[in-house]
């Protein structure tokens, strides 16, 4: 029978190989998708990708992981040989979508040899675990160009819409054309940055965020995933509808500091209606219970 002493060092010299195959692994990667890396982090400076929110996302999925750092220890390390298929498959889906520079998939490569080394390192269940944390990573990749054109597109003219609608309810002249409201000695065009797509961004990630630490159910979490949009657009259409109602007493003053203002101030209402929501879904659904 082997004491405490015989197993001791054993367990200490696996759990340091562990250890430094992880680094060493990760390192690889890193090298590999070095270029892939810069390509997310530039993505985050650029306005144009709406993906302001990119930073935070790595580390509060960093965050995420942390605060399980008890049950992970409590986890067996059960190796796997599809981790090392998967960061190779990850490694040649990289080659292919850079020689036919499909960005988007070019970065889910990397998240897909991430997860490939987490397998192979400590095995399916601890990924499992981890499930949640990993897919919020994806919030950090910006989505297809084509993708987000074509939603800009529709919120553009939704917007527009709900703007001449609720800026004729309060009694102001509209004449809409396409995303332009003509209004007395006033023109808003809902422009690309004014569709709300950076809204609707932001508001997936935060609602994301508010679903891990504060919702346990998935029914409502995908509840609240699903109001997400109808929020972006309502919130919006307050936005125009305020940028209407103060130009016609103060152009400049609607067109300057104000404008983006009120946009800061649609993103904290969206944000509000969404824990408005759960809160009242709770209390229909499920009788006030805590924690669901």
């Amino acid at each position: 029978m082997m004491t405490q002493e015989s197993v001791s060092p054993k367990a200490k010299l696996t759990s340091r190989l562990s250890v430094y195959l992880a680094v060493a692994l990760g390192a690889c990667v890193v090298a590999a998708f070095a270029r892939t890396l810069a390509g997310i982090g530039g993505s985050w400076l650029d306005e144009s990708t709406n993906m302001e929110h990119g930073p935070f996302v790595p580390i509060i999925v960093a965050y995420m992981i942390w605060l399980k750092r008890d049950q992970l220890r409590l986890i067996p390390k059960m190796p796997s040989r599809w981790g090392i298929a998967m960061v190779g498959g990850a490694g040649l889906l990289s080659i292919l979508s850079g020689l036919a520079q499909w960005t988007w998939v070019n970065r889910m490569a990397f998240l897909i040899s991430f997860v490939g080394c987490i397998v192979a390192i400590y095995g399916f269940r601890m990924v499992g675990e981890i499930a949640y944390p990993l897919c919020t990573l994806v919030l950090m990749i910006a989505p297809p160009t084509f993708v987000i054109e074509r939603i800009t597109v529709e919120l553009q003219l939704l917007a527009s819409r709900l703007g001449e609608i609720s800026l004729e309810f309060f009694g102001f002249s509209v004449l809409r054309e396409g995303n332009v409201l003509e209004m007395v000695g006033e023109k808003l065009a809902v422009a690309e940055a004014c569709s709300g797509i950076k809204s609707l961004m932001a508001l997936i990630f935060l609602a994301s965020v508010y679903n891990y630490f504060f919702v346990s159910r998935n029914s409502v979490r995908l509840f609240i995933f699903g109001a997400v949009v109808p929020v972006a657009i309502l919130c919006n259409g307050a936005r125009i509808l305020a940028t209407g109602v103060v130009g016609q007493y103060d152009r400049e003053l609607a067109h300057g500091m104000l404008h983006a203002t009120f946009g800061y101030m649609s993103l904290a209402l969206g944000a509000t209606l969404l824990i408005l929501f759960h809160r009242v879904l709770v209390r229909i659904c499920f009788g006030g219970l805590h924690g669901v």
